[in-house]
Formats: C-alpha cells, structure tokens, sequence
C-alpha cells in the first residue's frame, strides 16, 4: 500500500514560535523515517506475498484492515461521514488518484524489482510539481522547470525504453508515480472540515473496491498458505502504522522541511532488494535513482526558499 497524504490541507506551524516549530519539525522527521522504512517493509512482504496470490487479493486484505482501524479510530473520535465527505469533487479526484496509485503499484513491485519500482515511484513529487503548473496553473520557476526534466530523465534511466532493460512492468510504476501525484494535488483543495480519519476511511473503501474488480478481472481468489498469510498480515501491520505515522508527520511538519526523510523508503527498498530477492542494480538504475533524488532535493529546495520570509514579532 503506497503512502498517503491525508493531510487535509492543514498548514502547521501557523504562528507558532520559533523554538515549538523546530521541536514539532524533529518530531516530524521522526515519523517520517519511520513511516517511510514501515513502507518499504510493506513492500517488501507485498513482493513476498505475490509469488502465491494476486496482486489483487493482497491489497483487499490490506484495504480491508486499514478500512476497519480509521473506522476505528473515526468511531472514538465521534467522527461521521458527511455527504461532502463522499462527494465533493476534490476527494473524488484524489480517491481516484489513490486507488490508481496503489493498485499500479502493487503490480509493478510484483513484476520488477523493488529496488526498481520504489525508485519510479520517487518521481511523484516531481510530477506534483509538474501538476500544480499544468492543472493548478502555479507559477513554477525555470531552476524546477529544469529539475523535474532531470528527474523524469532519471525515471527513463531506470525504465529504458526501447532498451533489453526494459520491462512493460516499469509502465505500471510510472502510472502509480502519476496516480499518487493526482491525489497529492487534489489533497491541497481537501476542505479542511472533514477529518483526516474519514479522508483515509473513505480513501481505502475505494481503493478495496478497485482491489477486489482488479482480482476478480484478472485472478482467482484462492486460499493461502500460513507462510503467505503471514506475508500478508505482516504487509497489512505496516501499512497501517505507516500510514498513520506519515499523517502525523504532514501535521506536525513542515513540508519542504521534513519531505527530504521520505527518500528513507528507496534506500531501504535497494536494501530489500540486494539482501531479500538478490537484486543488483546496473549502472543505469542507479544512475536514474540519483537523478531522481538529486532533482526531488533541489524542488523542495526552491520550493522553500521561495517561500515568502515572515516578519517575527519582537
């Protein structure tokens, strides 16, 4: 299950003073690793788990938890589903862009390597950027212009089209990068009065309809063994706990601060992929992986300088 930014639209720190922003910045960073290296885990298990089952199957056991803990957690909070909640159409857009994002995703880590899969899907933010100039109508600066051209080079690098390196495989990951950056953008437009549990409650009802037509089209559905339950119950734990983590980390953080710490996930992706499934990048991968990273740095870097400077009151 890819990550989620269920942030609503919130923007922390409003007018918080220097000292509390830096603490809860700290605090965002660490949730942030941890989520991001609880979403290589899940990764990793979804690969594992995918030599028995459908793609399909595993990612409706994992909507299926995740679905029953933010309902969960809507229920304690007194927390409703609204009709706005259901229908307005920044959700629905986002909604689509999650659901397209994580069934892609979970195809491609079953078909290419991981290390390969996490890489792509690294290009996400750049492809927000790239939506906030076209769909958005943002103002975007040469310097980005340049650094998300860099970054989709990376992602060719990685994908070699044309090439013997090339996978059909490597098209489900660019679809998942796209789809993840559809939901980010619409995320911004998300009205700030509905909840970040019913965002993420709503958001896998959606996507566990799509899991279940994906393997009910493509596979059956078939009983599975106590080695890949476990497989897949490990995924569903660490789905769970990184999606819940990220959701705080968006709160707490700043953004352009804390947003550099999501690249936890393709180091430890490369990690998984040498250690667990005997991966060896080529010289071409690795190439498209520092593109990648490299030019998603430099954005949030310009983003943040580009940030209009607060006066401080004395």
């Amino acid at each position: 299950m890819t990550s989620q930014n269920t942030s609503g639209g919130e923007t922390p720190h409003s007018g918080l003073l220097p000292g509390v922003a830096d603490t809860a910045n700290l605090k965002a960073i660490a949730f942030l690793s941890v989520s991001m290296a609880a979403f290589a885990f899940d990764d990793m298990f979804i690969k594992l788990a995918s030599a028995e089952i459908g793609v399909g199957q595993i990612l409706a056991i994992q909507s299926t938890f995740a679905l029953l803990y933010f309902a969960w957690l809507a229920r304690a909070k007194g927390q409703r589903i609204t009709r706005q909640a259901l229908l307005s159409r920044p959700l629905l857009i986002r909604h689509f862009g999650e659901a397209t994002g994580a069934v892609c995703f979970v195809v491609a880590l079953s078909l290419m390597p991981i290390s390969n899969a996490s890489a792509i899907l690294q290009a996400a933010p750049l492809a927000v950027t790239l939506g906030a100039a076209l769909i958005l109508r943002e103002t975007v600066g040469w310097r980005r212009w340049i650094a998300v051209l860099a970054g989709f080079a990376g992602v060719l690098f990685v994908i070699r089209p044309g090439l013997d390196g090339f996978t059909a495989a490597s098209l489900f990951a660019v679809a998942a990068a796209f789809g993840l950056a559809l939901r980010d953008l619409f995320t911004r437009a998300v009205p700030r009065t509905i909840p970040t549990e019913i965002i993420a409650l709503v958001s896998n009802a959606v996507v566990l309809a799509a899991s279940v037509i994906l393997q009910s089209a493509t596979s059956h559905w078939s009983w599975m063994s106590p080695y890949t339950t476990a497989m897949v119950l490990c995924a569903s734990f660490f789905a769970i706990i990184a999606i819940h983590l990220v959701t705080i980390a968006l709160r707490i953080g700043e953004v352009s601060v804390i947003a550099p710490f999501r690249y936890v996930r393709i180091v430890m992706a490369i990690g998984f992929g040498v250690v667990v499934f005997g991966e060896r990048p080529d010289m071409y991968t690795w190439a498209g992986i520092c593109l990648i990273v490299a030019s998603g740095l430099y954005t949030i870097y310009r983003e943040q300088i580009g940030k209009p400077r607060k006066r401080r009151n004395p």
